[in-house]
């Protein structure tokens, strides 16, 4: 079986559309200027299946979920398919398995499959000439090696592999008494990691990388990465260069033993990743973000810890976040004369999570407005200052209401209620932030100036006699009103419907029925005065200005 983590992400994915291709009848394409969210397709009897081709070694993270299921959306809505499919080289979790059914549900209408690991070990196997083809040239002197009897080079047991490791890593310990190269985890994968042999490697030895970049004027993207570049190193941080904007990386060392272990000097590189090394010193340093609103409304904090910083020519960078581990903060300091500031909050995805842990986040960074005032503190004393220099987004604002409004929900439940991770509609938000006001003494306005009251047969006769012809009260308390979020039903007590001045619209279309006792009919109710609906608590007597035309019964 081939070592898919061991291989080139991009030959991974070029592999995995081979085996796509000739497993399914898809059809490729070519990504240069834009693949439309679809790295390969097939139009078939049933429908279009497009393939999303993924090189992940390793359990997916939030950030490559995100971009898979960012990749979905943009398919679902570019091309309406009937089927689609991940290829990963990557068995799924079982916590993988329920992040695909959330996917599942926000898109009911597409088989959404999983093609892994196994799928793709089952396509290649056997197939000598793809596998030759992978491998290259090492492949093929493999198999000549084994056919000459070359057991002990060609590894044919697990022993003879173990043993052949240690080998070559005590081989390779030898080419210099200063470095050699490890396999070792990262956060970003596996890799080789060259790594000293001595303390004093550094200082005896020294190893030079210098890359040699091309950044063309007239080229956005290529400005971009060099903005970002500059940035990291004046400030510390984390970049990614691609590859076309690097014409070479200049890799030399003092020694020529430890040049021979490095290989040549000069060297292409398809990416380059640069990464400051934190200094923790004086920290984790925990406090308070303090804001003092210029709008005379009660200040806001929220506790707050700095945890890593970085440095660079110009200055350091500090980040940090909140108890509820939500929110991120990222303090840029710049030296000189007169040092300057910037300070950046953000929130993260917040499905999951329990309404009482995100509130205080999203409440301080959805008040925000233009020139309120941030502080950092150790208790009473302010170590940093900074002036808000726009008002909070609106889709935070909007965040804020829902996460309060569950909130609201969960107390009033008593259960607790994690944040959904499937997006809700407007309507569903709005149902939920009316609920939290009414549960909190607020009439809540809904979206509609008028309710439908389904009648039993027999009982239309009866259901008239009952309703006044003058315009009165519509007051109505079910025993609960339903919500489902991410599949998870909860019933609310306490809640009801009531509005002013309503009349009965279709009273001749029931009089027709009204000796009919087999017939079902539904009563209209609606404001003679376009009033809204209102949701309010459920209370034993509205009290005597208000006379009930209707009780609504419990619809379910």
């Amino acid at each position: 079986m081939l070592d898919w983590a061991g291989l080139d992400p991009s030959k991974v994915e070029r592999v995995a559309q081979m085996l796509v291709r000739e497993a399914c009848g898809a059809t490729s394409i070519d990504g240069s200027g834009g693949d439309r969210a679809q790295d390969l397709r097939h139009d078939g009897p049933d429908g279009l299946t497009i393939f999303e081709i993924k090189s992940f070694t390793k359990h997916t993270n939030s950030s490559q979920k995100r971009k898979i299921a960012s990749s979905l959306k943009r398919a679902v809505e570019l091309h309406a398919p009937r089927r689609w499919v991940l290829v990963i080289p990557l068995n799924p979790s079982a916590a993988e398995m329920v992040w695909l059914d959330t996917l599942r549900k926000r898109y009911p209408d597409v088989d959404l499959e999983w093609f892994g690991l196994d799928w793709l070990d089952g396509q290649i196997a056997g197939r000598e000439s793809l596998i030759s083809y992978v491998e290259g040239a090492q492949y093929t002197l493999l198999r000549r090696a084994k056919q000459h009897d070359m057991e002990r080079a060609a590894l044919t047991t697990g022993a003879d592999l173990m043993q052949r490791m240690t080998d070559l890593q005590r081989l390779g310990d030898t080419i210099t008494p200063y470095w050699t190269w490890r396999p070792g985890d990262t956060p970003w994968g596996p890799a080789q990691i060259f790594t000293p042999q001595r303390l004093e490697a550094p200082e005896e030895d020294p190893v030079q990388l210098t890359p040699l970049f091309s950044f063309p004027a007239d080229d956005p993207e290529a400005q971009a990465a060099a903005n970002r570049l500059q940035h990291v190193l004046r400030l510390g941080g984390d970049v990614e260069i691609p590859g076309r904007f690097i014409e070479h990386l200049r890799v030399t060392a003092a020694s020529e033993a430890t040049q021979r272990l490095l290989g040549e000097p000069i060297q292409q590189a398809s990416q380059l990743r640069l990464i400051s090394i934190p200094d923790t010193t004086g920290l984790p340093l925990r406090g308070s973000l303090v804001l003092e609103r210029q709008n005379g409304k009660p200040g806001l904090s929220v506790p707050f810890t700095f945890t890593e910083r970085v440095g660079g020519t110009a200055g350091r960078t500090l980040t940090g976040i909140d108890d509820s581990g939500l929110l991120e903060g990222r303090l840029e300091l710049e030296d000189g004369d007169q040092p300057a500031g910037r300070f950046e909050m953000n929130l993260k995805p917040l499905a999951g999570s329990y309404p009482h842990d995100a509130v205080p986040a999203v409440r301080i960074l959805a008040a925000c407005a233009a020139g309120d005032s941030l502080h950092f503190r150790l208790g009473p004393v302010t170590f940093l200052s900074f002036t808000a220099n726009l008002d909070a987004p609106e889709d935070v604002r909007g965040l804020f209401h829902l996460v309060a409004a569950l909130e609201v929900l969960q107390a009033h439940l008593g259960t607790l209620v994690p944040i959904p991770a499937e997006p809700l509609t407007d309507e569903d938000t709005q149902e939920l932030v009316s609920m939290a006001l009414a549960l909190t003494g607020s009439p809540a306005r809904l979206p509609f100036t008028g309710l439908s009251v389904p009648v039993p047969p027999g009982g239309i006769r009866s259901f008239l006699e009952s309703i006044p012809t003058e315009p009165g009260v519509l007051y109505g308390a079910p025993n609960t009103v339903k919500v489902t979020l991410d599949g998870q039903r909860y019933e609310v007590p306490g809640l009801a419907f009531w509005a002013r001045n309503v009349v009965l619209r279709n009273r001749a279309e029931l009089e027709a029925l009204a000796d009919d006792d087999t017939a079902e009919a539904v009563a209209t109710f609606s404001s003679t005065d376009e009033t809204n609906i209102v949701m309010i608590r459920a209370v034993d007597d509205l009290g005597p200005e208000y006379r009930r035309i209707i009780e609504l019964a419990d619809p379910s």
